[in-house]
């Protein structure tokens, strides 16, 4: 396991210019032609007419007549598919197909008076295992679909999902040979778990019922994880993540025989609003594992680590500032940056800072105004977004 943040030096190359080219994909569509709109039937119906339709859209990859494919699962609650679809050309225009395709109960398949995705954090066990069951099955119908595509070869079928997609993309790799390598974003196992520890759960939902085990177990990606491990999948997991803790995340990489994983030092958030690091690292891992003879690659991913909070000792009292973590110097076992140099802005200006971590809300360090003439000793209780 290696951590990855965010270098000055390296701002350019890795940040600045995947982002360039994912925002090209968003304002101009040349990426790739497309998309082609379709809409498949469940095979693990709900019998809600609106629900049991998977809507797809399908970007031919650019270049190559039998080119790899994957299917791009979304984040829980999603709205819009913008950044999805960006993704979807960014991947064709790389020569991998991509098919977006929408989850159960959102957007378009939600039911009227319900939240997009609410079933999936459902406090009744049945309601959410078969929101997870037919996403499952949807995967695989979507996988299917596009092995018959004449562009696409059959040999080459994944999976990319991103939070709640990441969950799903696990679970559907364990079920169904044909997904053969995957990238999964902020996922992990032992639903139970994600769900008693999760703060998005204990602000959601009703304490989780005696029976859930047994009906969340058959869509657990760690009841899965044995048959998944002659495949390739990379995991991208954050240390500071209160949505899907840390240890779910690692129970996972455990049961799926270590495999490749990096760890960023932010929260759930940051590459949902950093989607060209998500983007790069999926299209650099894929285009490895899928090149005959080449060694595959695992990409570093690396955000901006921002944080929000306290800073006392600076001023006579505390003041609220925003800081950037800047330069990471080391790290701690929890892959969070042991010591760090962070630019602050605060009430009353500008400030540089070198902390030491002592929690994952804690920092105590020395900071100095910009323009001003004294170090002082400050402790900060930050939340990193």
């Amino acid at each position: 396991m290696r951590c990855q943040s965010a270098y000055p030096t390296r701002l350019v190359s890795r940040f600045v210019a995947p982002a360039l080219t994912a925002l090209l994909c968003i304002a101009t569509g040349r990426a790739a032609p497309g998309p082609i709109a379709i809409k498949l039937p469940s095979k693990c119906p709900s019998g809600i007419a609106v629900n049991d339709r998977i809507p797809v859209e399908f970007y031919p990859a650019v270049g190559a007549s039998r080119a790899p494919a994957v299917v791009i699962l979304h984040l829980l609650g999603e709205r819009k598919m913008r950044t999805w679809r960006a993704f979807g050309k960014y991947l064709a225009h790389y020569g991998i197909g991509a098919a977006v395709m929408t989850l159960p109960y959102h957007m378009e398949r939600t039911p009227r008076r319900e939240p997009s995705g609410g079933r999936f954090l459902s406090p009744n066990a049945a309601v959410a295992a078969q929101a997870y069951e037919q996403a499952i099955s949807d995967t695989s119908t979507v996988a299917a679909w596009l092995a018959d595509q004449p562009g696409v070869d059959p040999s080459r079928i994944g999976v990319v999902g991103v939070s709640l997609g990441a969950i799903i993309a696990h679970a559907a790799m364990g079920r169904d040979a044909r997904l053969s390598a995957g990238v999964a974003f902020l996922g992990g196992g032992d639903l139970i778990g994600i769900r008693q520890r999760s703060l998005l759960f204990r602000l959601w939902s009703a304490p989780v019922p005696n029976d859930a085990a047994e009906r969340l177990a058959s869509v657990d990606p760690l009841t899965y994880a044995g048959r998944n491990r002659p495949r390739r999948v990379l995991m991208v997991e954050a240390a500071r993540d209160e949505l899907v803790p840390p240890r779910y995340a690692r129970r996972l990489w455990e049961a799926l025989g270590r495999p490749p994983i990096r760890w960023v030092d932010t929260n759930h958030f940051a590459l949902s609003w950093s989607p060209a690091e998500a983007m790069r690292a999926s299209k650099e891992y894929l285009q490895s594992v899928w090149t005959p003879g080449a060694e595959p690659s695992v990409p570093a991913v690396r955000v901006i680590t921002v944080t929000v909070g306290l800073v006392f000792g600076l001023d006579s009292l505390g003041s609220l500032a925003a800081q950037w973590q800047a330069v990471p110097l080391g790290h701690k076992r929890d892959h969070t940056a042991a010591y760090h140099l962070d630019l602050g802005l605060g009430t009353r200006g500008g400030f540089v800072e070198l902390a030491a971590s002592q929690g994952r809300h804690l920092d105590i360090g020395l900071a100095r105004r910009f323009g001003g003439r004294a170090v002082r000793p400050v402790i900060t209780l930050k939340e990193t977004f």
